[in-house]
């Protein structure tokens, strides 16, 4: 049974007639938004992508994802700038699927460790398209099959809707309806349907990773972004290699124009007050609980010590995973707290050098207490400058007492009591 001439999409050829440049140019930019969203799609994908993953472009599948675990996700885009490009008699739809086919055949792509999405600009959807996303198994996947082969075709064997296939979709059909079962089944049940708001922009800004980024830089972090992105594909294409983008490499120089410039002039502790048993462990066991001992600190000296510790100890921690300070940045703070701690070091040697060792200590403990620091251009909690002087004094990089090397090889651990 022919389908009726209304239900095809029929564009006929303009040849000068009034209106012509109007109906051609409404192609290109189509095929222009088509080429741009995947420049957007790969920005998502190296936001979202697991540490260490690589995504692509036109490698193996519009925007392509490889994990370190060894699953890949091949992403087919459309603009849907007209029409509807998931409908079930949609030519784009069966030509996807065609093509996911063949990468399977080839060996490019292996149906059990790839996640096959379809991504549409805007909120589209198709009864078959559905139907092949929401199947989970294998039983599921050939149900939805047979049951558009059956919308497409008509019932087997004698498939009387075939023959009026609009000749666009007929050859996409038969790549799909005339591939193996098994094959397609295995497609389909690692096959999700996913669309956008309509916006890209929209989009990119929602993402959970933009959330780590202060509100009023969003804008421009994402300009940033999606350029650093087209030119990191750009120049791959340009030198004939393929284009496969290290996501921690671009990450890293997001973050680093965020880090530029961030206005933020205070950074925030995230650290919680310390448990009574990690407090209790470190001051039975720590090395710089022990330097403290050697200038006889008093118990709340010592305990106030531990608190301070554990708690610059998170925050390195929670500000490394959120972004927020770079790993170098660590180590300049680190640097410049020992510099501090020599200068002031050698000033108590001049000032103070007829006083008793552990007096002495006693004053380059707190002079050093009193130092004020920026990590990365801000302002620190208070904790963390005498918390990081603790984890150097741990590492015996600093010391209070004037020969504090020696007497720590010498001396245990005092028992400590509260009072």
């Amino acid at each position: 049974m022919s389908v009726p001439i209304s239900k095809q999409t029929v564009r006929p050829k303009v040849t000068g007639a009034p209106g012509a440049a109007a109906a051609q140019s409404s192609v290109a930019p189509g095929q222009y938004l088509g080429f741009s969203l995947q420049t957007t799609r790969c920005l998502a994908r190296v936001l979202g992508a697991p540490p260490g993953s690589s995504v692509s472009v036109e490698v193996f599948d519009d925007v392509g994802v490889s994990s370190p675990s060894g699953t890949t996700i091949a992403e087919q885009d459309k603009s849907a700038l007209v029409g509807n490009p998931v409908a079930d008699r949609s030519p784009e739809l069966w030509k996807t699927f065609g093509n996911w086919i063949e990468a399977v055949k080839s060996a490019t792509l292996d149906p059990t460790t790839t996640f096959f999405e379809l991504f549409v600009s805007k909120p589209l959807s198709g009864d078959i398209a559905q139907s092949f996303s929401a199947a989970a198994t294998a039983q599921d996947a050939k149900a939805a099959l047979t049951r558009a082969r059956v919308i497409l075709w008509g019932d087997s064997p004698g498939y009387t809707k075939k023959p009026g296939v609009s000749a666009a979709l007929a050859p996409q059909l038969e790549r799909v309806f005339g591939a193996d079962e098994g094959l397609v089944a295995a497609i389909i049940c690692n096959f999700s349907l996913k669309h956008g708001s309509g916006s890209a922009h929209d989009d990119l800004r929602a993402l959970p990773a933009m959330a780590l980024v202060p509100t009023e830089l969003r804008d421009a972090t994402l300009k940033f972004a999606l350029g650093l992105v087209k030119e990191k594909i750009d120049q791959l294409i340009e030198q004939k290699r393929p284009a496969i983008l290290a996501v921690d490499e671009i990450r890293k120089e997001i973050m680093s124009f965020v880090r530029k410039h961030d206005r933020r002039t205070i950074l925030t502790s995230f650290a919680p007050t310390p448990s009574k048993e990690a407090i209790a462990g470190d001051l039975e066991t720590r090395t710089y609980v022990r330097q403290l001992d050697l200038i006889d600190a008093d118990y709340d000296e010592r305990l106030r010590a531990v608190n301070d510790f554990l708690r610059a100890a998170a925050d390195r921690t929670q500000w490394s995973e959120k972004g927020d300070v770079q790993p170098e940045s660590f180590d300049e703070f680190a640097d410049n707290l020992q510099r501090t701690w020599d200068n002031i070091r050698r000033k108590c040697a001049i000032e103070h050098k007829n006083r008793p060792a552990v007096e002495h200590g006693k004053l380059l403990y707190q002079d050093c207490a009193l130092h004020q620091a920026q990590l990365q251009g801000m302002a620190v909690p208070g904790h963390f400058t005498p918390g990081s002087f603790h984890s150097l004094a741990d590492a015996e990089k600093v010391g209070w007492h004037p020969d504090y090397v020696n007497q720590l090889r010498a001396a245990p651990l005092k028992e400590t009591k509260a009072p």
